[in-house]
């Protein structure tokens, strides 16, 4: 690694442990398409059914795609308190072929999707005819967690529940191996009445870590990434930014959405807001757009986590 990185293309590095900081953006359910049986909160990444009674086989599915080029991604379903001790419902996603029949009262386990039932049991179809796949999961409920691992390429999925995973992500293999599609979309089901979730979609919001080579659900990839520079000099930049280790940083009208992990010495002259560091071992100067550098303004604070 160079000790002086200049920002004015494209660095090309190996793959290492992804951020642990929100770097995309929450995951939200698709408004578009809500069954009226549900009631939408918390900013629309909670779903409950609060009128569609019980046997209520309609769902909502996320509003962003999980696409084959997108890596393994990690996501937690928080099962809503109001619900049932033992769910009868689904969680899991929803394949593109399916993603439209949210609201025909077909089961999200068909054309490809693939559902984790209440029961412990798992079901997923590349038809319209429903099949039982899975029988040894752990049963879940109200209040549970329950974790996935989706590697979208090969449609392969790892299961988890309140922090202990049935098969590892990292070393182990597959709960199970489905059929491909262009998209996947994961989604809330109530099945009955109190029934539902919240998806979390963020390291902020998780329970648990990501898993080691696996992204957040909501993880936008940066338009560049720098694991660690002795010096760092950015001018004017206009896409987000995240980097390992800089021992100085300098930066005149830069981008926002920045994030870094240790930096030594940061200076900074009118740049976007949205920039948030987890360690400083010197000092930080940030000036106003038409203040020197010397002596600093008084703009907005930086933030830390």
């Amino acid at each position: 690694m160079s000790l002086l990185l200049a920002r004015a293309g494209l660095l090309s590095q190996a793959a290492v442990q992804m951020p642990t900081s929100d770097i995309g953006s929450v995951v939200v359910l698709d408004t578009a398409r809500r069954p009226t049986g549900y009631t939408l909160s918390n900013a629309n990444q909670t779903a409950i059914n609060t009128s569609g009674g019980s046997n209520y086989t309609r769902w909502i599915p996320a509003a962003r795609p999980i696409l084959p080029t997108d890596g393994r991604r990690y996501w937690e379903v928080l099962c809503a308190p109001t619900g049932a001790a033992a769910f009868d419902g689904f969680t899991g996603l929803v394949s593109a072929a399916q993603r439209e029949a949210f609201n025909s009262g077909n089961l999200p386990i068909l054309l490809g999707s693939i559902g984790w039932r209440g029961n412990g049991s798992l079901w997923s179809s590349a038809t319209t005819l429903q099949s039982q796949r899975v029988t040894t999961l752990p049963p879940y409920g109200k209040g549970d967690v329950l974790m996935f691992v989706f590697d979208p390429a090969f449609a392969r999925i790892w299961i988890g529940k309140n922090g202990i995973w049935h098969a590892d992500p990292v070393t182990g293999a597959p709960v199970f191996t489905g059929n491909l599609s262009p998209a996947f979309y994961p989604y809330i089901h109530g099945r009955n009445a109190g029934d539902g979730g919240t998806l979390r979609s963020l390291p902020s919001q998780f329970a648990y870590p990501v898993p080691q080579g696996c992204r957040a659900l909501g993880y936008v990839e940066p338009a560049l990434t720098v694991l660690e520079a002795g010096a760092y000099w950015e001018i004017s930049w206009d896409s987000p930014l995240s980097t390992g280790d800089a021992s100085v940083w300098i930066e005149q009208g830069g981008a926002s959405a920045m994030t870094f992990a240790d930096t030594s010495l940061f200076i900074e002259r009118g740049s976007g807001p949205g920039i948030c560091a987890a360690f400083w071992t010197a000092s930080a100067l940030r000036a106003a757009p038409h203040c020197k550098p010397s002596p600093p303004c008084s703009p907005p604070p930086l933030s830390w986590p």
